[in-house]
Order: C-alpha cells, then structure tokens, then sequence
C-alpha cells in the first residue's frame, strides 16, 4: 500500500511498533513515523518497557522485557507479545532495536502464515568490520536465523545494507539516511539568544571552549575516550567546559572519573535533556566518541546547528563525515588526536565546508519508511 490511498481503505490497517524501550528510543526515534500513519487512519500500537507514555499511538502496551537481551525477561517477552498480536490482528509489526528485533520476530512466526508483514529497521548491527569476535559468535547467528522471518529490512548504513543482502540473505532491503531530523527547526533556531541563555543557566562563560556528546553515558558511547581528550584541552586552554547529556547507563563511572582527574568544575552533566537545539547553540564543537554506531543522528543536529565535528571513526559516524572536509574522524580511543584536533579548530577558527542537509530531513525519510513498510 501507498501512502496516497483512500481514507476508506486505510482504516482497516494495524501495525505494531516493537521496540526496547519507550523514551529512549520510540519516543526518540519514532514519533513523527507514528503520527504520519496515524494521520493516514492506520491503527497504530506500541509495544515496549518503560513508564513514559508515547503520543499520537491508539494502544501502548508496556511490556516486561529489559534493554539487554541477557535476560529471562526475553522469554517471558516473546509470550507476553504473541497474545497481543493474537488478540489484534496487525496487519504489520515494525520490529527495532536488537532486543525488539528477536522478540518481535519470533513472537510474530504465527502471524506471519496469516499474512502479516515483519519489518526490521536495523539500526546497528553489532557484528560489523572490526567487531569483537564474540560479537559475530553471538549476535551474528541470531540475525542469520531471525532473517527467515522478516519479510522487510531497512538500514542506516552501507556496511549493515551489504550485510544485510549478502552475510543475511535478505532479498527486500533499503537504506534510508538515518531516522531524519527537523532540519528547518534546528538551522532557524536563535542560535546566539540560546547560547547567552544556556551558558547562563550551566553558569559557563562566555568565552569559554565548550565540547559537547549528547548520548546516554554508556561503555559503547565511550565517554572516557572524551573525558581524556577533554583533560588535554584544558591543559590548553583552562577556561573550556564539557557538557554530557544522556540517560546514565554506566552507573555513574563518567562522573566519579571526571572527579578523579580533578575536572568537576569545568563538567556539566545534565541527565535527560530534550532541548538538545539549545545545548548545541550552547557549545563550540561536537565531540562524539562512541566505538559502534549505526548511523550518528547526533551529528547531524550538530551540524543542522552550525557546529564543527570532531568524531570517533566507525560505520555511522563515517556515513556523515567525510574526513577533512565536513569534519574530522579520528580513531577510537585516539584521545590525543582528538584533542589536538579540538584545540587546531576552536584556536584557528576552522571553517568546514558546508553539508546539503536535506537528505536528512524527517518528513522525507518518514514518507519513504512508510512506502515501503506499508505497500
């Protein structure tokens, strides 16, 4: 089906968005993909763990299952999703999120023999070039396996769409740039009015160098590789501030390594923010550190913004930038090259050259998601 069909028609439709949890992820990543099919007259649901509420869906079925599949939870899971569907007849479930992925998938087998489409949007891989070799054990079978029972693939970048078709025999896969961004929303924000305002409220001067990585604090988001670059900065240059935002998945590691090395007053860790266009007006340069990424949204709002990138090289990161020219990639855990880098840009001023943001804008990848999960 296609997104031009009559109301009529469009009424019967049902889909279900499985994914980990609420806030971190459907809310994050999914809301205008769920209004736009609501708008159409679909019946949308939303099957996921947490307590925050999801708008502009008709059901939210809070589920049992936790972020890490490692979990006597996933089973109980797959039982718990197989009554909803039972009991709802989706025409669709739109599985995301590794855990959302195997739950959705093997909860749906069923379904499937009836006619249901299982759509997976992959957004990362964790068996990639350089992975771990317990990763590829673990986590490439599994997909190899669930592959059978998904109908439909989208990904995020080259490397997980030539995975995709080659490594997991999946004969119906797109790629689209990322989950998309209002691009108009953050290129016509007041950029110097924010910047006054929040370097105001987090107490930062205004003359200070001021890094920024909004991401849950988490192993893989590696913001220890930051926290040492951050240190060589301010070796530089004394009067700089790093600014972290995320969910704290790393049960305060981050901050208590920050204390240890004597950077407590020029740290600014602000849990969950959704003012993100704010706190990019607020910083000089974006400085993302994470080790596997499926496609990097976060630099594109920095960008959107105005800021220069400085960012660990891997498969998301490397589908954005392109080295030296809108840019700078430097190796995982090169913090000295990281903070060389900083230092060159903020001290001289570097201009990078200016990146056509359109192809990342929501309402384009919304309409061509929705093609091709609903046709």
């Amino acid at each position: 089906m296609t997104i031009d069909q009559s109301t009529a028609e469009r009424q019967t439709k049902r889909i279900l968005f499985v994914a980990n949890v609420a806030k971190e992820h459907i809310i994050k990543f999914h809301i205008p993909t769920i209004k736009m099919l609501s708008e159409m007259g679909w019946i949308v649901d939303v099957a996921c763990s947490g307590d925050d509420d999801v708008p502009y869906c008709h059901h939210q079925f809070k589920t049992c299952w936790k972020r890490s599949p490692f979990s006597f939870k996933t089973v109980k899971g797959i039982k718990q999703l197989k009554r909803i569907i039972n009991a709802n007849q989706y025409d669709v479930i739109y599985c995301h999120t590794p855990v959302g992925g195997l739950i959705g998938r093997l909860a749906a087998k069923r379904a499937r023999k009836r006619g249901t489409k299982v759509v997976y949007f992959v957004h990362g891989f964790h068996f990639y070039k350089g992975a771990p070799i317990h990763n590829w054990l673990f986590y490439y079978p599994i997909e190899r396996y669930l592959a059978r029972f998904t109908d439909k693939m989208i990904t995020i970048n080259p490397e997980d769409e030539k995975n995709a078709k080659q490594l997991l025999r999946c004969n119906n896969v797109i790629r689209v740039n990322g989950m998309g961004i209002d691009v108009d929303f953050f290129r016509s924000i007041d950029k110097a009015q924010l910047r006054k305002s929040v370097r105001t409220e987090l107490k930062i001067p205004e003359d200070a160098w001021v890094l920024i990585y909004l991401a849950e604090l988490s192993p893989n988001k590696n913001q220890k590789m930051l926290v040492d670059a951050f240190e060589k900065v301010h070796q530089y240059h004394h009067n700089s501030c790093l600014i972290l935002a995320g969910v704290d998945h790393y049960d305060g590691k981050i901050q208590r390594y920050v204390e240890e090395k004597g950077l407590k007053d020029n740290f600014r860790y602000l849990g969950w923010r959704s003012d993100k266009e704010a706190l990019y007006a607020a910083a000089d340069i974006c400085t993302p550190t994470s080790i596997r990424e499926g496609f990097g949204l976060n630099l594109v709002e920095a960008m959107a913004v105005g800021l220069p990138i400085v960012a660990t090289k891997n498969r998301g990161h490397e589908t954005i930038i392109k080295n030296s020219i809108n840019g700078f990639l430097v190796d995982i855990n090169d913090y000295n090259s990281m903070a060389t880098i900083v230092i060159d840009s903020l001290s001289k001023h570097i201009i990078f050259k200016q990146e056509d943001l359109d192809k990342y804008d929501t309402q384009k990848i919304t309409k061509r998601i929705l093609e091709y999960v609903t046709e």
